[in-house]
């Protein structure tokens, strides 16, 4: 007898166990497999963002640099409570050839503050430290705000010229 219920017992675990594997076969997998799906798209994004095309070589006589009219002074963040400066004059490459060139470029003397606005916030982000080690990051951030500024990747590059810093 004791025999006969230990198989009962034996086959009771068995069908709970193949009732337990149906259940995460059906419940756990298909959102692992949503999961991994997630992952791959993230990755591909990723790979997209890493693997930009070249930028097109634009000849010299094709660019037209708008400086702003007066050199900035931006108050840098502050390291060991002491103000630090930044002094720097900038200029914007503008792609002649762009559609909206022409637009652009009567816009820049109406925009000059926003422009300079955009540039003083960028670089207040920064220690006096930090601005030396950053001046691309600084750069590529600054011209991606501009060209959303002025809704148009016809500003091709962004220079800073004359940086003093203290």
């Amino acid at each position: 007898m004791k025999k006969n219920m230990l198989t009962v017992v034996m086959l009771a675990v068995c069908l709970i166990n193949t009732v337990l594997s149906a259940v995460i076969v059906f419940t756990i997998v298909p959102a692992a497999n949503k999961t991994n799906n997630l992952i791959n798209k993230v990755a591909q994004i990723i790979d997209l963002e890493l693997d930009k095309e070249p930028a097109e070589e634009i000849a010299i006589s094709d660019v037209d640099i708008y400086e702003l009219p007066e050199p900035l002074t931006i108050n840098l963040k502050k390291t060991d409570k002491v103000n630090h400066y930044a002094v720097l004059n900038a200029s914007l490459s503008i792609n002649k050839l762009h559609e909206d060139a022409a637009t652009i470029q009567s816009a820049m003397e109406t925009h000059s503050n926003e422009i300079a606005e955009i540039i003083t916030e960028e670089f207040s982000k920064y220690t006096v430290d930090e601005v030396n080690e950053s001046k691309d990051t600084i750069k590529e951030n600054t011209l991606t705000r501009i060209q959303d500024h002025f809704n148009s990747d016809c500003i091709i590059k962004i220079s800073f010229g004359n940086i003093k810093l203290q």
